[in-house]
């Protein structure tokens, strides 16, 4: 029998899954609507906004796809892969990325770090209203290297629901769209028998 925790946390990640992925489907659809009006003046800015919409709502499902899904049959991931992934789905909020390899040699990196990264950025991503860095240092292992994720920019402020998760235990009771990726986040690094640790300062904040 399936535990409640298990449905509840799949019933919220698709929850959050169609939430960030109504904004640029409404507006693909709005934009056919504005073609279909078929007004000449409107027709460019329509055809761009469904092109501009399209393509995010594509990034993200390739995104979701391997951070949520399971994309990847074997227990590896190719490490450029993840690069790419993360690089091109940033781009809506105009942010930068920049990888530290600090001892960290391999191609390949371990399936469930893979997507605590990937899931983290996303955390990340939700968090910065407006442009900012996102610093990435990979150590060690050169299959389960250990991560840190340092952010800065101008609003950059966790939300303190997705604090709670990283710094108490918290029952699924209190699991919400919020917070569902922290504490996804959570049991991925204790299924590698990692941890993560939270750290913040004024404008800025980080994972380890």
């Amino acid at each position: 029998m399936v535990e409640k925790k298990q449905v509840k946390l799949s019933e919220l990640l698709c929850s959050k899954l169609c939430h960030d992925l109504v904004s640029p489907i409404s507006a693909v659809n709005n934009g056919m609507e504005f073609i279909d009006e078929d007004k000449s003046d409107l027709n460019d800015q329509a055809i761009e906004l469904v092109k501009k919409s399209s393509e995010q709502a594509s990034r993200k499902l390739s995104y979701y796809r391997v951070s949520m899904g399971s994309a990847a049959p074997e227990d590896i991931m190719q490490f450029n892969d993840v690069v790419d992934l993360i690089e091109n789905f940033v781009q809506d909020k105009n942010l930068s990325v920049g990888w530290v390899v600090d001892g960290y040699t391999g191609n390949n990196i371990n399936k469930l770090i893979g997507k605590v990264l990937m899931n983290l950025v996303l955390i990340c991503y939700d968090t910065l209203t407006r442009s900012g860095h996102i610093e990435i240092t990979l150590s060690e292992d050169i299959i389960k290297p250990n991560i840190t994720i340092n952010v800065s920019g101008e609003i950059c402020t966790l939300h303190i629901d997705i604090k709670s998760i990283f710094q108490t235990e918290v029952s699924e009771a209190l699991l919400t769209v919020r917070n569902v990726l922290a504490y996804y986040c959570k049991q991925l690094a204790l299924e590698s028998s990692k941890s993560i640790e939270l750290k913040e300062g004024k404008n800025h904040f980080s994972f380890k």
